[in-house]
């Protein structure tokens, strides 16, 4: 492990310390870097063709000027301090659900993994669809889409973005509902570190639920902190509140309503927060 203070004055991602730390087969190992990106979403989306990238590749930038989350909304991205990347990926048609579950628990079990006897170990909770929290605030966000290669190829985009060496608190529209690593442990960590770890259980995950394994699907669902909890679905003109009770195969949380009946929800049609 890398002395913290050490990696103070390092703050630049180097790429041969994250390659000595990254066991996998092919998730990391076509690696592009660049310093500044209106988003890797979208450097990716343009790069599929014209740099013929692989299964696995993966697009880290330094600094995005246009990062996005879910339905839109912007993601804070100041230079050297975080994760910002996205993974390529071409699978089946039917593997592509597994990865609002798969990533979120890949991230998880990377925090715990590099935090592991630093004197403060983490274990971040899930909230569906795919956020990651400490404490009850956001620590990393996934952003999922596909698209078609030139050859027709189903291509799906896995966008992360983790809070890793952010102070949190100098950034007034986050400081309430963001938290970085650094903030839950007192010191920065190697940011490559928790990269390779997060491609290594990544690529892990990834196969056992595309062969058909329900371990990684089940214990996201057992790790969902909205479980049990009242919350608000709104969203395509539909307000529905009840108590999220559990979540289907397809990844739809199911809600049971006040009278009793439950409905199913995707997370592409709603924005979800608790009930006061």
């Amino acid at each position: 492990m890398m002395d913290s203070m050490e990696f103070e004055t390092l703050p630049l991602f180097s790429k041969p310390y994250f390659s000595w730390n990254l066991s996998t087969d092919y998730v990391g190992r076509r690696f592009i870097y660049r310093p500044d990106s209106d988003s890797t979403m979208e450097d990716a989306r343009r790069m599929i063709d014209r740099f013929r990238l692989t299964n696995g590749a993966l697009l880290l930038a330094e600094r995005q000027t246009a990062g996005r989350g879910r339905a839109g909304r912007s993601w804070v991205s100041p230079p050297d301090v975080n994760l910002y990347f996205t993974i390529i990926l071409t699978p089946a048609p039917d593997a592509v659900r597994s990865l609002a579950y798969v990533t979120p628990l890949a991230v998880a079990h990377a925090i715990e993994e590099v935090t592991r006897g630093e004197g403060a170990e983490l274990r971040p909770e899930l909230k569906w669809p795919n956020d990651v929290l400490i404490e009850g605030k956001k620590v990393a966000g996934v952003l999922i889409e596909t698209t078609s290669a030139a050859d027709e190829r189903l291509v799906a985009l896995v966008g992360v973005g983790v809070n890793v060496n952010l102070d949190s608190g100098s950034y007034e529209e986050i400081r309430d509902i963001a938290v970085s690593l650094k903030d839950a442990l007192g010191f920065a960590i190697p940011r490559e570190e928790l990269l390779a770890a997060i491609c290594n259980h990544f690529e892990e995950l990834y196969e056992a639920a595309a062969g058909g394994l329900m371990a990684p699907f089940e214990e996201w669902r057992d790790r969902l902190v909205n479980l049990g909890r009242s919350v608000v679905a709104s969203g395509a003109g539909e307000r529905i509140e009840g108590t999220a009770v559990d979540v289907a195969a397809d990844g739809a949380l199911i809600i049971e309503l006040p009278g009793g009946r439950r409905v199913s929800v995707e997370a592409g049609d709603v924005t979800l927060r608790s009930a006061r």
